[in-house]
């Protein structure tokens, strides 16, 4: 019996070390910075199981075996959708200055996603300009209202948009509403999603939180994308959700949040219009990719505002805005502004 358990802790004992041995081995294969990959394996080799199990949890981007499978089923489609991109004449990288030229640059090799001229930006600062805003451009809707935010929580002027959903609905507008599972928990414990639904309004729930999807997935990993998209022929993109800050945490004793969004008509509209197709077939396995952007013939009196989107997470390019960020900060020479809620540096940044 002591041989017994005299094999059974040196059979643990190799098991474990096996496994370091592969935890290791697939941190240094993933090539991240220098310092990332020496604070995970001080954590694995100081705290070992702990740190196996915190590595195994947080350590990679683990969407889930389906979604990942989608969505690389989804690659080809898309990559096609943005090659025609392409071949419209709003593709005028010649117009771009010598900054701008080479972060496109960046971004076609890495996303296959072009810069695209012919739009028109208005930058909206006040919660009750971008609320009622976005509620004017619900009320003329036609034919599409394409919304996805992390938080949507109720109360306020964030019942005032569902409301213009809710009119938009009886007038035949088809309404895609995607919201952060956890971001939006709130929202989802409401009378809101029943009432919605009721009239015909798709709801669909980002990246499901659950005891048991812990084991299988990351659940800090969330859909932070705030996009609207209106007809395929207005957007809204920022930093805000939808949320009216007078209702929004009010006892926490922060304040409220300052955030901004830009209103764009133009040639980008349809682009971010299949960013949020992207992420809609993801989660619902139902793919609606919009109309591309119309070549209109180009007139002097246009504007030929030019717009980069740049998509991030699981399922695109690995580090795609922290490079972009890197080539932008590398090209300055007179000033760097930066103006964010969140600054955790990396060591290159």
């Amino acid at each position: 019996m002591v041989h017994f358990y005299q094999l059974l802790t040196l059979a643990g004992f190799l098991l474990y070390w096996v496994i370091i041995a592969g935890i290791t081995a697939r941190i240094i294969i993933k090539r991240r910075s220098i310092g990332v990959s020496l604070a995970w394996m001080m954590v694995i080799y100081i705290i070992p199981i702990v740190g196996i199990f915190a590595y195994l949890l947080f350590g990679e981007q683990n969407i889930g075996r389906t979604r990942a499978q989608r969505a690389k089923e989804m690659y080809q489609p898309y990559a096609d959708w943005f090659a025609h991109l392409y071949q419209i004449r709003q593709y005028r990288p010649n117009i771009l200055s010598s900054h701008a030229q080479s972060i496109s640059a960046l971004c076609e090799n890495r996303l296959g996603i072009p810069s695209l001229a012919d739009n028109t930006l208005e930058l909206q600062s006040t919660p009750t300009q971008i609320l009622s805003s976005l509620i004017k451009d619900i009320d003329r809707a036609k034919s599409t209202i394409h919304l996805e935010f992390y938080i949507w929580h109720p109360g306020g002027m964030a019942d005032d948009v569902a409301l213009a959903l809710i009119n938009a609905a009886k007038r035949n507008v088809s309404v895609k509403l995607l919201l952060d599972s956890a971001g939006s928990n709130q929202f989802f414990r409401s009378q809101w999603p029943a009432i919605l639904e009721a009239e015909g309004i798709h709801i669909a729930r980002a990246l499901k939180v659950s005891p048991i999807r812990v084991l299988f997935r990351r659940m800090d990993l969330r859909m932070h994308r705030k996009i609207v998209v209106i007809d395929n022929a207005i957007a809204y993109t920022g930093s805000m959700n939808l949320v009216d800050p007078s209702c929004f945490k009010t006892n926490s004793g922060v304040g409220q949040w300052i955030d901004v969004m830009v209103r764009i008509k133009g040639t980008t509209v349809p682009l971010l219009n299949a960013i949020q197709s992207w992420d809609w077939e993801v989660e619902t396995n139902q793919r609606q990719l919009p109309e591309l952007p119309v070549c209109k013939p180009h007139t002097e009196s246009e504007k030929v505002d030019m717009v980069q989107v740049i998509p991030s997470g699981p399922g695109m390019p690995e580090e795609i805005i922290h490079e972009v960020l890197l080539q932008s900060i590398y090209q300055a020479k007179h000033k760097i502004v930066i103006t964010t809620p969140y600054f955790v540096p990396s060591e290159n940044l």
